[in-house]
């Protein structure tokens, strides 16, 4: 696809002004039409003002916050239809009983995310092929791991990635069980001690809904005592890894063993 042919209008109201002008910068070079706007009360103004085919909102913002345009924006029978993309990347937690069933299409909660993820979702979105998909196999095992350790997190995501998996990282549990609203993998790896919603409870939650209850899931924790693992295991975990006891070659080993 030519980026010169793409008719998009996308509105990007982001109050951190670096990164939201690298965010416009990286999609005009793609060829959409980039509306960015600094302040939440500009931004409402703006969606009236343009009618864009997509809204990319920060959480955070002065003025109007970013639950306050998803509000408003839900409760206007022309706008309700754009969609909107919600971002997190300062660490700050998404309320999610402020907003209103169905009224974002993608959120993006990762504190390292970049331009170019949002880019990819944009693309997806509008049905433009990301040609970074190739690097992925059609037919690579989807796996969802939850972990917060940013050390560890890093280096087994590259390794897990490596090892030609198709990889879903969550850094804390509210951010698991969204995903999982969304997506069916074909493995779990759940860390226990994890931001919001623990693993133990993610792990219930897990084998209480119909069409997550046989996905396998496998415990890579620090804690270490009995009473975890078998807790773990009542709860339907198939494997308790401690991750000091481990190398990474085992994890992966692991990983794919219960991928079969």
């Amino acid at each position: 696809m030519n980026p010169a042919s793409k008719k998009e209008k996308i509105l990007v109201i982001e109050g951190e002004v670096l990164f939201g002008e690298r965010v416009a910068e990286m999609l005009r070079k793609d060829g959409y039409t980039v509306i960015l706007k600094k302040d939440g009360t500009e931004g409402m103004q703006a969606i009236y003002d343009l009618m864009p085919h997509l809204i990319i909102v920060d959480v955070v913002l002065p003025g109007t916050d970013g639950y306050q345009i998803i509000e408003k924006k839900a409760s206007e029978p022309l706008l309700a239809k754009i969609p909107l993309f919600l971002i997190s990347t300062q660490g700050v937690p998404i309320n999610m009983q402020r907003i209103p069933q169905g009224a974002v299409k993608e959120f993006i909660l990762d504190l390292h995310a970049g331009p170019d993820e949002i880019h990819k979702k944009v693309n997806a979105l509008f049905g433009y092929q990301d040609v970074q998909e190739d690097s992925v196999p059609k037919d690579a095992k989807r796996v969802l791991w939850v972990e917060d350790d940013k050390l560890i997190g890093t280096i087994l995501a590259k390794k897990l990635i490596s090892s030609g998996f198709n990889l879903s990282h969550a850094k804390t549990g509210d951010e698991a069980l969204l995903m999982l609203s969304k997506m069916v993998p074909d493995v779990i790896v759940l860390d226990l001690l994890v931001p919001g919603v623990n693993g133990f409870d993610i792990l219930q939650r897990i084998k209480a809904t119909p069409q997550l209850a046989k996905v396998p899931v496998m415990i890579l924790s620090n804690l270490n005592k009995q009473s975890d693992m078998d807790r773990a295991r009542i709860l339907g975990a198939q494997k308790f890894l401690v991750k000091a006891a481990v190398s990474l070659d085992q994890i992966v080993s692991e990983v794919r063993g219960l991928c079969k």
